[in-house]
């Protein structure tokens, strides 16, 4: 399965929740919500029939990439959404891993509440002239 869209997401609530706004946002674009605690085979199914979008917790997105599930070749846009809560739970290695796979050409967007020095390393060494938009100095 391949997919142009990628979000990572740290749990499976703010993954459903994502998968839902992609829905009622962009109801013409296939998607499909992946994340542990579900069926391995109904998930593996949906990726076999092909999508647009992929959505999905770091550590199913791992198991599912590893099985040849979901080939990353052609993604032109990657989502980090909580990049900050993602070190905190444990994730670094695995979204490392899975920017590491990732076609280098493609538009990358990366939501942190804080700008951790994870987060801004993660987004120095993996976008290309990041833009940082502070909220809450603004």
């Amino acid at each position: 399965m391949t997919s142009r869209s990628f979000s990572t997401c740290t749990t499976r609530e703010l993954a459903r929740q994502v998968e839902t706004e992609i829905k009622e946002s962009a109801p013409y674009l296939s998607n499909v919500c992946v994340y542990g605690g579900v069926s391995y085979t109904s998930q593996q199914n949906a990726l076999s029939r092909g999508v647009d979008v992929v959505v999905g917790t770091p550590g199913r997105l791992i198991d599912l990439i590893g099985s040849n599930s979901i080939k990353l070749g052609e993604v032109r846009f990657l989502v980090l959404d909580e990049a900050d809560q993602m070190l905190v739970v444990g994730f670094e290695e695995v979204v490392v891993h899975i920017l590491e796979k990732l076609p280098s050409e493609r538009q990358s967007m990366l939501f942190s509440a804080t700008m951790l020095d994870w987060v801004k390393k993660l987004s120095w060494k993996y976008l290309n002239n990041p833009l940082t938009i502070d909220l809450v100095k603004a």
